[in-house]
C-alpha cells in the first residue's frame, strides 16, 4: 500500500520562511491553474477557496503552526472545525468564473488539509532556504542536488539526483525543489573544494550514473553538468492558455523557484536595464497584481476594510518599489526611499503648513521638516488651524487644548509650569484680552537635547498626534490594529516593559510583540485604552529620517507595511 508522504519539519524557527509565508498576498482562486508558476511565490491560493476570510483564516493558522512548531495533526484539528462550520467541506457545486457552468467540486477534506499543510510548508521553507542560498553564494557558490528522503522515491526526479550547478545558474528557477506535491527532495551548498570531492566520491559510488564528459571534467577540476539530458515539454495552462516550457519531470504548477522572485527579479532587471526600465516594470506589475487580488478586496470591502488588508497591501507597495528602497537604505536615508514611493504612487508631498512662534526660525524649521506628510493631511491641519512651536531642554511633547477649558487657560496664563514642563515658553500666547492662541491651534514643544536627525525625527512623532486630532479615522486604523495586537496581554507599566526608569510610575501600556514597548503605550484604561503612539511610532521611523528608528520597525515588517500603506492609500 503506497503511505501518504510525511514531511519532517525542523523545531527551530526558520524565520526567513516565516516571513516569505507572511508575505504573500491571499489570491483567490478556481482552479490551482488560476494562480500560475511565479504567482505562488508571492500569491497564497487554496483552490476553490474564494472566500477572503477563509484565505486569512487558513494563511494565519499556517503561519501559527510553522511559528510554534505545530504538527500537521494539531494543525488540521484547530482549522478543521472553522472550515466545516463555514460550510467549506465535502462536495459542493460552484459556478467557474472562467467559463460560468456549475460544476461539482470538492472543497475541504482532511486529505486537501493535508496538501495545502505539506506544500505551503515546503515551499516556505524553500523560500528561506533560497535566501540563506542568496546570501552565502559568494562563498558556496555550488548547489547540490539531493535526493529525496521519502522511502518511496518518485522515478521522475531522479534525473537530477547527484546533479551540481552553479547557485546562479537559471536551471534552478526551474527546479528547486520542492518539485511537486509531497516532493522531498532538497539541495546542499558547496564551495568548489567540496563540490569537487563529492563528485569524485559519486562516480567512484556510482560511475554508471556520470557520462564520460563528466568524469572528463572532473578530472580536470571542473563541474559543469549542463542541462542537455533535461527534457523539456510545451506546458499549455487548460484555464489561461499561456505555454511555457518546463521539465518534463517536475509538476506544471511546482515548476518555479519558490522564494520572492518579485524582489530578485526586479533588482537583476534594474541592474540589466537601468532604473527607468524598473519603473515601468513596477508600473506593470502594481497593476497586474492589483487585477488579480480584485475578488478579495471586493469581498473585503477594499483596502481599509481590515488591518490585513492594509498590511498586504503595504507589502505589495514595498515590494513593487523594493530597488528604491534598497538604495535609501544602502544610504542611511529609509525615509527618502518611502517618500519616492509616495510620491511614484501619486502622493503629492509637502506645501504649506501654518506654524508660529516667539521666534520665526524655529516655526520655519518645524514647516520644512514636515514636508514628508502628504499635502492633503497637511492643508487638514491647517484647516483646523496653526501649531504653536517653542524650544526647550526638556523632554519634546505635544498638546491639543480645548479652549473652552478655563482652568487650562488659567494656568497657562499664571502658573504655565503646573501643567507641563517647558510650558512656560508658551506662555506669551495666552496673554491679554486676545490671545494669540486660538481655537483648533496646537502646542509642539522641541527638545534642544537632541541632535539635528533626532530632533527632526521627533518633530514627526509629535506633530503626528496632531493628525490624531485633525484625521480620527486614520487613527481610528492604527486603534484597531492596537486593539487587535494586544487582545491577550495585560497592562503593564512601561518601567515593568523597559527596565527604564526614566518612564513615569503611571506610565502604561499593552507589551505584544510591538518593534518598542512604547508603541503599545495606553493614555486611558482597560474600557477606554486610547493607544496614541502606534500611529506616532510608525510614522516617526518611516518619515523622520533616523536610521535606527526605521531598523528598529523594519524588524517588525507588518508594522512597515501597515503604516505605508496608510501614507500612500489614505486621503482624507
Amino acid at each position: 500500500m503506497t503511505r501518504e508522504p510525511v514531511i519532517h519539519f525542523s523545531s527551530l524557527l526558520d524565520r526567513a520562511a516565516l516571513e516569505h509565508l507572511k508575505s504573500k498576498t491571499q489570491l483567490p482562486s478556481f482552479s490551482h491553474y488560476d494562480v500560475w508558476l511565479y504567482e505562488h511565490a508571492v500569491g497564497f491560493t487554496v483552490a476553490k477557496m474564494m472566500n477572503a476570510d477563509l484565505l486569512q483564516t487558513t494563511q494565519n493558522a499556517l503561519i501559527q503552526a510553522m511559528e510554534s512548531g505545530q504538527a500537521y495533526d494539531k494543525f488540521v484539528k484547530n482549522l478543521k472545525p472553522y472550515l466545516m462550520a463555514q460550510g467549506w467541506w465535502g462536495e459542493s457545486v460552484m459556478t467557474d468564473p472562467v467559463d460560468g457552468v456549475a460544476k461539482t467540486v470538492q472543497l475541504g477534506s482532511t486529505r486537501r488539509l493535508r496538501v495545502i499543510f505539506q506544500t505551503n510548508m515546503a515551499t516556505a521553507y524553500a523560500a528561506g532556504q533560497w535566501a540563506r542560498v542568496q546570501e552565502d553564494k559568494a562563498d558556496f557558490p555550488y548547489l547540490k542536488y539531493i535526493a529525496s528522503t521519502a522511502e518511496q522515491k518518485r522515478a521522475s526526479h531522479m534525473t537530477y539526483y547527484g546533479k551540481i550547478w552553479r547557485v546562479d545558474d537559471p536551471i534552478w528557477q526551474s527546479i528547486f525543489p520542492p518539485n511537486g506535491y509531497g516532493c522531498q527532495c532538497t539541495v546542499r551548498q558547496l564551495n568548489e573544494k567540496q563540490a569537487l570531492r563529492e563528485r569524485g566520491e559519486d562516480i567512484d559510488r556510482q560511475p554508471e550514473k556520470f557520462t564520460e564528459r563528466q568524469k572528463a571534467n572532473h578530472a580536470k577540476g571542473i563541474i559543469d553538468d549542463g542541462t542537455d539530458d533535461i527534457q523539456w515539454v510545451d506546458f499549455t495552462n487548460p484555464r489561461t492558455g499561456q505555454t511555457v516550457k518546463i521539465p518534463f519531470d517536475v509538476t506544471p504548477t511546482f515548476a518555479h523557484n519558490h522564494a520572492a522572485r518579485l524582489i530578485d527579479v526586479q533588482m537583476l532587471a534594474e541592474q540589466r536595464h537601468g532604473k527607468s526600465f524598473i519603473r515601468e516594470l513596477a508600473d506593470t506589475l502594481i497593476s497586474y497584481l492589483k487585477k488579480k487580488k480584485q475578488p478579495l478586496e471586493l469581498t473585503e470591502g477594499g483596502v481599509f476594510a481590515s488591518s490585513a488588508n492594509l498590511i498586504n497591501e503595504g507589502r505589495l507597495l514595498y515590494e513593487t518599489h523594493i530597488t528604491v528602497m534598497n538604495e535609501a537604505i544602502k544610504q542611511g536615508k529609509p525615509h527618502e526611499g518611502i517618500m519616492e514611493i509616495m510620491r511614484h504612487e501619486g502622493v503629492e508631498l509637502g506645501g504649506e503648513i501654518l506654524t508660529y512662534s516667539q521666534n520665526p526660525e524655529v516655526a520655519t524649521e518645524l514647516a520644512e521638516s514636515l514636508q514628508v506628510f502628504p499635502t492633503a493631511w497637511l492643508q487638514k491641519s491647517n484647516e483646523m488651524g496653526r501649531v504653536l512651536v517653542a524650544d526647550s531642554m526638556g523632554r519634546a511633547w505635544h498638546y491639543f487644548p480645548d479652549l473652552s477649558n478655563k482652568r487650562f487657560i488659567n494656568m497657562m496664563k499664571n502658573k504655565p509650569q503646573d501643567f507641563a514642563n517647558g510650558a512656560e515658553a508658551f506662555q506669551w500666547a495666552f496673554m491679554g484680552r486676545k490671545m494669540a492662541f486660538q481655537q483648533g491651534d496646537s502646542m509642539m514643544l522641541n527638545n534642544l537635547n537632541h541632535n539635528a536627525t533626532r530632533m527632526i525625527s521627533t518633530q514627526i512623532h509629535e506633530f503626528t498626534h496632531r493628525l490624531q486630532k485633525v484625521l480620527p479615522e486614520l487613527n481610528d486604523y492604527f486603534v484597531r490594529l492596537w486593539h487587535e495586537k494586544t487582545a491577550n496581554d495585560k497592562i503593564q507599566t512601561l518601567r515593568e516593559m523597559t527596565g527604564n526608569q526614566r518612564y513615569r510610575a503611571n506610565e502604561i501600556g499593552k507589551r505584544d510583540d510591538f518593534p518598542n514597548p512604547y508603541y503599545g503605550k495606553m493614555y486611558g484604561d482597560e474600557d477606554d485604552p486610547l493607544p496614541l503612539e502606534m500611529m506616532t511610532m510608525i510614522f516617526e521611523a518611516l518619515l523622520g529620517g533616523d536610521i535606527k528608528r526605521y531598523q528598529e520597525l523594519a524588524r517588525k515588517p507588518d508594522f512597515l507595511y501597515f503604516g505605508l500603506a496608510l501614507l500612500v492609500r489614505y486621503q482624507p
